[in-house]
């Protein structure tokens, strides 16, 4: 089995799975790996039994050779790991009625609660560093673009029609503006994905 074959078979990210197996988890069969990883949550149970309600922190910048993508990804890996084992813990107690569920259940809303913030840590930062960027920033540099040309192309017939055409420059002027009107601008607009009113561009 390889790792990829684990990350299928678990849900868990590439990063996390190869965190577990640089661990020691065994890559002999799916049943094997989820039993080690078994193994290896309850013995981090006993030494911290309040472990779980500890943010797992997320990185906002690496200095070293780990990619801030890599870095992300295993802090990622992490949050879900500590969210699924969470949830393992309150299911069995509440199945089991332990009398400490009632601590566990709130354990697994804090793991949830953390799950989330790093979910949109993690979209800030991918959007700081421009490996994800939001539709408004997109929307906003295509608009500031598309203006640009549209301004340049309206000026294009006044300022060419005398260089085209020196013996007749009102009428080269008027037969580009035409084009300009008709061809150029309104192909813009229909092929704008940001349009939502029938307006010039």
């Amino acid at each position: 089995m390889t790792q990829a074959d684990y990350v299928r078979h678990s849900g868990l990210s590439k990063g996390h799975v190869s965190t577990l197996v640089k661990s020691g988890m065994p890559l002999t069969s799916p049943e094997a790996a989820d039993q080690w990883r078994g193994l290896t949550s309850r013995r981090h149970n006993r030494r911290s039994p309040t472990a779980l309600n500890a943010p797992p922190s997320v990185p906002v910048a690496t200095t070293g050779a780990k990619s801030s993508a890599e870095a992300v990804e295993a802090a990622w890996g992490r949050l879900e790991e500590t969210e699924r084992v969470a949830y393992r813990l309150m299911t069995t107690a509440l199945e089991n009625g332990q009398p400490d569920s009632a601590r566990l259940l709130a354990i697994h809303a804090s793991a949830v609660k953390h799950l989330s913030e790093g979910r949109q840590r993690i979209l800030d930062l991918a959007e700081r560093e421009r490996t994800l960027v939001s539709g408004d920033w997109v929307r906003k540099v295509m608009v500031e673009h598309d203006g640009a040309v549209a301004s340049l192309i309206r000026s294009m017939p006044r300022l060419l029609a005398g260089r085209i055409a020196p013996h007749d420059p009102e009428h080269a002027e008027r037969e580009l503006d035409l084009w300009v009107q008709e061809t150029c601008l309104r192909t813009l607009f229909e092929t704008n994905p940001w349009k939502t009113t029938k307006t010039s561009v």
